[in-house]
Parts: C-alpha cells; structure tokens; sequence
C-alpha cells in the first residue's frame, strides 16, 4: 500500500470538504459539555465511639463526620463559543461538599457561576469562582488525598467578583481579581459591621519542564467584632510549587500566611497562624495503583487570646473539646492509597493529628477525657463521569 498516496489525498479532501464543512451552523448544544462525579465514604474514628458520632472532627474540613456513611459530588456544565472566545461554566455541588460550601446543611449549591471573555493571552471571568489561592481544590478527584489540609481549610473557598488571568510567554502568568463576597465572611460570626470587599493578585511560572510555581495574595475586609477588637484585613500570603520528577514519581509543597491585621486603637494585636503542607505520590508497578502522603505542620507562634472571639473567627485556634491555647501547633500525616477501575476509584486513607493542646475527645462524653493525638480511617469510592 502507497501510504504518502493515501496521506495525500486525505488532505485533498480535507481541504474541499472543510469550507463546506465551516458553513453549517453549529448546534448550541454541541458546545455544551457535561461531566461530574460522585462520592461515598465511611469514616472510622478511632478516638470517638458510636455516642458522639454526629460530632464533627476537629479540625477537619471535608472529611468531617465519623463513624456514618457520607457522600458528595459535583456536576458540571460548559458551554464554549470558539469563534468568539466565550463561555459559560457552572458547578453544582451537593452532599458534605455542598454542605461546606453553603454552611447550611446538605443541599445542593451553586460552587461555581460564571461567564469568560477571552482576548488573545486575556481572559476575563464575572460570576462565582472557585479561589486562585492555594494547592489543593473542593474536586475530590482533583487530590491526591480524599481529605482536605488543615492549610486548605484556611484558605477561601470561592470568590464572587470578577478575574483576570494573563497567560503571558515563556511559561508565565498572571491572575488580578477583586470580590464583594467570598468564603472567609462566614468565618466572621458575630460582626455589626462585614462589608466582604475583598482583592488578591497571582503569578504563575511553569517554563521548567515538568515544574509548576504559584504565589498569591488576597485580602479581605473583615469588618467589627462585637468582641474581640476591630480588625480592618484579613490578608494570606500563599506559595506552592509541584514537580513530576517521573511517570512514577511527584512532589507539591506549599506554605501559607494567614493574619488579621488589627485596626483597633486599644489592645492592638495581629493573630496569625502559618501552615507548612509536603506532598508525595508514587504511581505502583501495579496498574492503576498509587499511593500518596502528605505532612502538615500549621502554628500560630504569636498567637490568638485564648478562648476569645477573634481567637475563634478563623475557625481554628480555638478547639471545641479540651484545652486552648495561645500557641496551638498540629502536625498532620495522612496516608492515601487509590486503586482505580475505569471510571471508579477505590480509596482507603489513614490519618492522624497531634496537637500541644488537649484537644481529641476519647469517650462517649465530650470533654471528659481528651487526647493530644486523633486519628481516622476513610473507606471511600469516587465515580467519574
């Protein structure tokens, strides 16, 4: 068989039929695309017995509730104009994933809304939009761990306003968005006063083979406490970095630096608590198997007041159970393992958490006795679709 004859007069062909081909209209709903997936999980909490059950882990974000069956998902809709550059995205977001979200229980939520306009390297987006900030994401089968950081939970969810992304040459980037409601408001129970105003500013570089770099900043209006003190910002400061050193082989690392700046003329202070996060996923002989590790250290070294109101608006100095302290530490090891079997994945992750503080419930009355270390196994499956 002459192949380059074969070749060649495929080409010819294309070339007739593609101006025929241009001419017909393209229907609406062949732009539109549709993907998602759902979850369920069976969390053990091996420091709570079955009488707390309904109480939620400490310090946790996602993998919350022990000891029951939970679920989540994300459905997804797209719909892309080529020829003008536009597009259309929404996320809906249900079970423990639209419970977090939303903050008022599991039932569905709108995660993302939004429209893009793109210009040559400019894309502008205007809706709700899940937050530039940080490695890790809400998607499950985005991570490499079924449960979230002690960083994530830290970070903004999601931003209300609008974005625009730079996608410049040699590998860099840039992201500039401002926003009049995100998810760090919910944190400020208690205000007389939240306007939301919030802005943040990324840059991007991924011109080494095989290694991705980010730095943001956001910052967002805080508002007046009823207690507490006024505080005028929260301000984070986050950089991450992931790196494929093989088919088999990747690491990610990020650091984030979170602050109320305190705008209060009596008793000025600036609570702050850092997080340090490592990650590592090796890809098994075994196909379809891998296995991955993460190791958190998060602190707030200069710290919040110990039980008071602004010590609890980031949601995480102050423990529900047990001992609070001024200077709570906690170190995270998280272990995940995921075997995948087309468009399902099988997973079983072990974690555990040591803090200095007392802050692990160990029996059936909450309070009573308390551990400085806490500890779980999720059971879990994704599907894809």
């Amino acid at each position: 068989m002459d192949i380059r004859r074969h070749l060649i007069g495929g080409l010819l062909a294309g070339a007739v039929l593609a101006p025929a081909m241009a001419q017909a209209d393209t229907k609406w709903y062949d732009k539109v695309t549709v993907g998602g997936y759902a979850s369920g999980n069976y969390e053990f909490w091996l420091n709570q017995p079955s009488a707390l059950s309904s109480t939620a882990v400490p310090l946790r974000a996602f993998d919350r509730m022990p000891n029951e069956f939970d679920y989540a998902g994300e459905l997804t809709l797209a719909y892309a104009d080529t020829a003008s550059s536009t597009s259309a995205n929404i996320d809906l977001l249900y079970g423990s994933l639209g419970a977090l979200i939303n903050g008022k229980g599991n039932v569905p939520t709108i995660g993302q809304a939004y429209l893009s306009q793109g210009w040559g390297p400019l894309t502008l987006d205007l809706g709700k939009f899940a937050t530039p900030v940080g490695y890790e994401t809400w998607n499950l089968t985005a991570n490499a761990n079924y449960s979230r950081s002690l960083t994530y939970q830290l970070e903004p969810f999601f931003s209300t306003g609008v974005k625009l992304d730079y996608a410049g040459p040699a590998g860099f980037g840039a992201n500039l968005w401002l926003d009049d409601g995100n998810s760090v408001d919910s944190y400020n129970t208690g205000l007389t006063a939240d306007n939301g105003k919030g802005w943040g500013v990324a840059l991007s570089y991924s011109g080494i083979k095989n290694l991705a770099l980010n730095a943001q900043w956001y910052e967002n209006k805080a508002g007046l406490y009823t207690a507490g003190g006024y505080f005028d910002t929260n301000a984070m400061g986050d950089f991450n970095a992931a790196y494929t050193m093989s088919d088999s082989l990747s690491f990610a690392f990020e650091y984030l630096y979170d602050t109320m700046l305190d705008g209060s003329s009596t008793a000025p202070f600036s609570p702050k608590i850092q997080s340090l996060a490592a990650y590592a996923t090796y890809n098994t002989p075994v196909k379809n198997l891998s296995v991955s590790g993460r190791y958190e250290h998060a602190f707030s070294p200069d710290a919040f007041s110990a039980g008071t109101t602004a010590g609890n608006t980031i949601g995480w100095n102050v423990p529900p159970f047990g001992t609070a302290v001024s200077d709570l530490s906690e170190d995270s090891y998280t272990l995940t393992v995921k075997y995948g079997m087309g468009p399902v994945t099988d997973i079983l992750e072990y974690r555990a958490d040591a803090t200095n503080g007392y802050n692990f419930p160990t029996n059936s009355t909450a309070g009573s006795t308390q551990s400085q270390v806490d500890s779980s196994v999720t059971v879990a499956a994704t599907y894809g679709f």
